[in-house]
């Protein structure tokens, strides 16, 4: 088999995706759909996005272990209930406060964050649980961002509970990022020391940053529609690569000083290294 489509590199890829923030490729992808007379609208496209990266997690998952696949599944049906209740366009600072089924869906997203955290936590099995915990829990918060998914509807909890918006819904500080990306950071030192824990700030980086570089060449517009969406997204999925590549190299530092990966009856052969 192929090393590129190994189980735990499918599902690292498809958290890579997932991690990334999707609303303005969308909305790029939406409007080139109408300009070319098909009914596309922001909600429609955005889903989309998430099911390729569900597609790829899931599949990876239950490769590897069959609990944690259905872990995923029911995350994921929690997610898309969430995203009924609470879509990214209602993640901003103008449609604050939320109401009641708003913050319903802002709470789904974070069981759903919960819930596929602990399906990766059974998949890759760590000699320092504690610390792979803490390292998965700091990613999670840090998926999507002001606008989108966990990070947003953590943003949007914030400020309808009365924070200020320039707080949690400014991009240019993203603090629930940095926090989780903090959190993260510190796991991956228990587990792997610095080598792998100074991998996530730098992934955290180029996420942020990358793409205002990329807006210094202007805008690249075709049919109403800002193609520089593209490459920008490319660049926070390959920046969310640099994130996991963290998480890789802590368990191998880990099982090279020989602490062992805990046994696991449902891990399949393939899961064992990324």
């Amino acid at each position: 088999m192929s090393r590129v489509f190994t189980p735990p590199r499918t599902a690292l890829g498809g958290t890579a995706i997932l991690m990334a923030c999707a609303c303005g490729t969308a909305t790029t992808t939406a409007t080139l759909a109408a300009s070319a007379g098909l009914g596309a609208t922001n909600r429609i496209v955005h889903p989309i996005f998430i099911a390729v990266a569900a597609g790829l997690i899931i599949y990876g998952l239950w490769r590897m272990a069959r609990t944690s696949g259905y872990l995923a599944v029911s995350a994921f049906g929690l997610l898309g209930v969430g995203a009924a209740l609470t879509p990214p366009m209602a993640m901003s600072s103008g449609a604050m406060p939320w109401g009641t089924l708003q913050v319903a869906g802002a709470l789904l997203y974070l069981g759903a964050a919960a819930l596929l955290g602990y399906a990766f936590w059974r998949a890759f099995p760590s000699p320092k649980p504690a610390a792979s915990g803490t390292a998965i829990g700091g990613v999670a918060l840090a998926t999507g961002c002001t606008c989108c998914m966990v990070t947003g509807a953590l943003a949007g909890l914030f400020v309808t509970g009365g924070a200020s918006s320039q707080i949690f819904q400014t991009n240019s500080i993203a603090l629930i990022f940095w926090t989780g990306l903090a959190v993260a950071a510190a796991g991956l030192f228990q587990l792997g020391g610095w080598r792998a824990a100074v991998l996530v700030p730098v992934g955290g980086l180029i996420i942020k940053y990358a793409p205002q570089l990329l807006a210094l060449t202007g805008d690249w517009m075709v049919g109403g529609a800002n193609l520089r969406a593209f490459p920008s997204y490319a660049v926070q999925i390959a920046g969310a690569g640099v994130i996991l590549l963290g998480f890789v190299t802590a368990y191998r530092i880990a099982l090279l000083r020989g602490d062992g990966t805990p046994p696991s009856s449902e891990r399949r052969p393939e899961a064992v290294g990324a």
